[in-house]
């Protein structure tokens, strides 16, 4: 995993870079949409990271003390700290079901295994989450991705940053936005290419994908199947 990283920093920082073929396009879309899935791996950490703020769901996770937790999902270990505060802004320790808002640093890594599709991942991020009303909460922050994929007997390497405005329940995604610059290379590339994503989610368990402003996806949320707008 550490050499993988060393490789995709090197890569991000290599000045050259080539344009992103339909292929690199399609790639980038099925991984998007997969993380952004009801079980994908952004937003069940989103919904994990509020389930442990309003002390609603620990299962599969140790409370280490500080607001420290270790946990695994999905085949994928997660650690998370949060400092939970409650309406009026006063300190809740331990959070519990009064927070009404939490700063959430948390990382997790491991392979995701999907239909068709695996993901080797090391990922770190931070939110502020806040207006937490029983499983809802708004998210909002930014993360670093590093990541694989393997499908068909291929591979190929990108890295992400992301910038969050997301609204999440104890299910899935219900509005909100996520924005993502991409760094990927497929093998035997000479250099990297970047791609500009967001995904916008509706409330009919939906999400719209535009890459680089122009290619255009829906996504179903609730199997992460992800197919063009007609032109």
């Amino acid at each position: 995993m550490y050499g993988f990283l060393a490789l995709v920093t090197a890569c991000a920082a290599d000045p050259a870079s080539t344009e992103p073929r339909d292929e690199d396009y399609a790639s980038v879309a099925s991984s998007i949409a997969a993380t952004t899935a009801h079980d994908g791996g952004e937003i069940t950490a989103m919904r994990q990271a509020v389930a442990l703020a309003r002390d609603d769901d620990q299962a599969g996770f140790i409370a280490r003390g500080d607001g420290a937790f270790d946990g695994a999902m999905s085949g994928l270990a997660y650690h998370y700290q949060l400092a939970c505060d409650g309406a009026g802004g006063e300190p809740v320790a331990p959070c519990d079901r009064t927070s009404n808002a939490a700063t959430v640093d948390a990382s997790w890594s491991g392979t995701l295994e999907l239909p068709g599709r695996a993901l080797d991942l090391q990922h770190d991020a931070r939110w502020q989450l806040s207006r937490m009303t029983g499983p809802i909460a708004h998210v909002d922050g930014t993360g670093h991705l590093a990541y694989q994929t393997r499908d068909l007997g291929s591979s190929v390497q990108y890295s992400y940053d992301a910038t969050y405005h997301v609204i999440v329940n104890d299910v899935r995604a219900i509005g909100g936005d996520i924005h993502f610059a991409i760094t990927g290379q497929a093998p035997g590339a000479p250099a990297p290419y970047t791609i500009a994503a967001d995904v916008t989610f509706a409330p009919d368990d939906t999400a719209a994908l535009v890459l680089d402003g122009t290619r255009r996806y829906q996504i179903l949320l609730a199997t992460g199947a992800v197919t063009p707008d007609a032109p």
